[in-house]
């Protein structure tokens, strides 16, 4: 028994190493998606105006990164379904690269009034709503597949040998990655609304996120003093 679990440990060593690698191979991607050839000072400058949108693009693949390594702190152990979850994860971010990286540099580009590099990405109010909607169905997806990572183990937690002390952060951890999940659908759905008025709406969509995490913990203290219905114990 013994043997089994620093077998399984030990996969999830070698898992988590892959990942690692994928999340890094992202990043570059992330710059190759960037990079064009600086044949001229112009060109410099459009490579440097292009800096902000990679830096906040790196960010977002990071906060993923450091997630998956939370998960494997909380969570020492692997079995064939936190395999796959975690494979899957691995694919959605490399393919999550080039809309992320897109919507990033539209923003800046937005934020500085067309003073950064990128605007020639989006020209229309289509070209923008309908990456929007890309990137909100890819955030949803990815912000799915770590809910289910911690949904199992919660479900699972001796089998994927997450301590006593541990469980409660895993929890917390399955909740907030399922508030992401639904920003991540409400954004792409808000897509469907008047964006000729309101282009930014469904960007706002994401800032509820930290809101959603604040409001999360006293509602779920106050849950936790609620008494329990009477003829419940029963």
């Amino acid at each position: 028994m013994a043997g089994d679990e620093a077998s399984d440990r030990e996969a999830g060593k070698r898992l988590d190493a892959f990942v690692d690698a994928a999340f890094a191979f992202a990043v570059s991607l992330l710059i190759i998606a960037s990079a064009d050839r600086t044949t001229s000072i112009a060109a410099l400058w459009d490579a440097l105006g292009r800096i902000p949108a990679s830096l906040g693009a790196f960010a977002l693949i990071v906060m993923f990164w450091l997630a998956y390594r939370q998960f494997g702190r909380l969570v020492p152990r692997r079995d064939t379904l936190t395999t796959l979850n975690a494979l899957a994860i691995v694919f959605t971010v490399l393919v999550y690269v080039f809309p992320l990286r897109m919507l990033v540099e539209s923003g800046f580009v937005w934020a500085s009034r067309g003073w950064l590099s990128g605007a020639e990405m989006i020209r229309t109010l289509s070209d923008l709503r309908d990456l929007f909607r890309i990137y909100g169905v890819g955030f949803a997806v990815l912000a799915g597949l770590f809910a289910s990572l911690y949904l199992r183990a919660l479900r699972h937690p001796d089998r994927l040998g997450v301590a006593p002390a541990d469980r409660a952060d895993v929890r917390a951890s399955f909740e907030i990655w399922s508030l992401s999940g639904g920003a991540g659908l409400l954004s792409a759905a808000l897509t469907f609304g008047p964006m000729a008025k309101t282009p930014w709406l469904p960007g706002l969509a994401y800032w509820l996120i930290p809101l959603m995490i604040a409001v999360r913990q006293p509602i779920g203290r106050w849950l936790a003093r609620k008494p329990a219905p009477e003829g419940a114990a029963s």
